[in-house]
């Protein structure tokens, strides 16, 4: 989470320095911590940030700001997520993706939270009774 929040946070900096929004370097600092806090967190931090393009830099520059934040939130949430995730916990970029939706339906934010985890815990279970109690053709 936290280099998912670190790409994030820097991704969409620079795209506020280069429209010139000001407070920028806090806005990437807010979209850092906001990360942690699943969906709504990147929709706060988000909405902060073309709240404050709109207010100082006008309309355009606000709707040049929303695509960047949507840009950013949306490679971050189907590409980089998935990849990083399934690298940390040896799972399938899809089984991640799948993970947290089924999390999410069942238990919310909580469930998105712990679904990964629990996820590879149970499949990591599997594996080892697999190779400890396997007959001798399905062990490795």
């Amino acid at each position: 989470t936290t280099i998912i929040a670190l790409i994030d946070a820097v991704c969409i900096t620079v795209g506020l320095l280069i429209l010139r929004v000001p407070g920028a370097v806090g806005l990437g600092a807010l979209v850092f911590v906001s990360a942690y806090i699943p969906y709504l967190g990147a929709f706060l931090s988000g909405a902060v940030a073309v709240l404050v393009a709109l207010a100082d830099r006008g309309f355009v520059i606000a709707l040049w700001a929303l695509g960047v934040v949507l840009a950013v939130q949306v490679l971050e949430g189907h590409v980089l997520q998935p990849a990083i995730q399934s690298r940390t916990v040896q799972m399938h970029p899809a089984v991640v993706m799948l993970t947290i939706t089924a999390g999410a339906s069942v238990a919310g934010i909580l469930g998105m939270l712990l679904a990964v985890p629990l996820t590879a815990a149970v499949f990591g279970v599997v594996q080892e009774l697999r190779e400890r109690y396997g007959t001798p053709d399905e062990q490795p």
